[in-house]
């Protein structure tokens, strides 16, 4: 089948800002061959509240929109590479292709993950059992963080005796 069209443009998806041939080298034709169907799932299932449901639709959609989005963020990010004369895509590249494309408030996110995907991984893994925790409890989240400061404040009272003893 055809490439599908923007609405507002009338450019076939696959085509980003300032890229005027369909068959350009870094661009992809179909979302086909974007990210693999298990791993968006996988992602939204992670991100969302337990018991919500995504239809196959909508996890079409998502796939295509991510597919966009990292398409116009790597063309971004080898144009920067490309002004310093360099032929590998570095972080920098793409923390600043996320603010040329007018996603600043993403580079800090960047920043704070470390910088490798297995940190990202880790953190998302950690927010996630931290969540099912929650959800499981039957505590409210104000009990909780009541017996979370309540058990700080008997290790502060531990230490600070224990430090009276030296």
């Amino acid at each position: 089948g055809g490439a599908r069209k923007c609405a507002t443009a009338g450019r076939p998806l696959h085509w980003a800002e300032g890229m005027d041939e369909p068959d350009h080298p870094h661009m992809s034709s179909s979302a086909d061959d974007g990210l693999p169907k298990g791993a968006v799932v996988k992602l939204v299932k992670d991100v969302t509240p337990e018991g919500m449901r995504c239809t196959p639709e909508a996890q079409a959609l998502l796939r295509e929109c991510l597919h966009e989005f990292l398409q116009m963020l790597t063309a971004e990010a080898n144009e920067h590479s490309s002004r310093e004369k360099k032929n590998t895509i570095s972080e920098a590249h793409l923390r600043g292709a996320l603010k040329s494309l007018g996603f600043e408030r993403f580079t800090a996110a960047c920043l704070s993950a470390g910088g490798t995907a297995q940190d990202h991984k880790a953190l998302l893994r950690a927010e996630v059992k931290r969540k099912r925790k929650t959800q499981q409890s039957d505590l409210s989240p104000e009990e909780l963080l009541k017996m979370q400061q309540e058990l700080f404040a008997g290790a502060r009272q531990r230490m600070e005796a224990e430090r009276a003893c030296d």
